[in-house]
């Protein structure tokens, strides 16, 4: 479920206009004051980042 733009935050979708965003440092994607540091931002990052490595093999063995 992408954004609906790339200046919304990445839990609740409030867009930049209704709510002040931070970048988050580890998904490098906005987030407002209200979601930081919030169980539901947790979550998302999870979410996320889950299935990232899923199936990645090193080639330099």
């Amino acid at each position: 479920m992408p954004n609906k733009s790339s200046k919304d935050c990445f839990v609740c979708q409030a867009s930049e206009e209704e709510k002040l965003l931070l970048i988050h440092p580890q998904v490098m994607l906005p987030v407002c004051l209200d979601c930081h540091n919030t169980d539901a931002e947790k979550q998302k990052v999870d979410e996320l980042l889950e299935g990232l490595a899923d199936g990645f093999v090193c080639g330099c063995i």
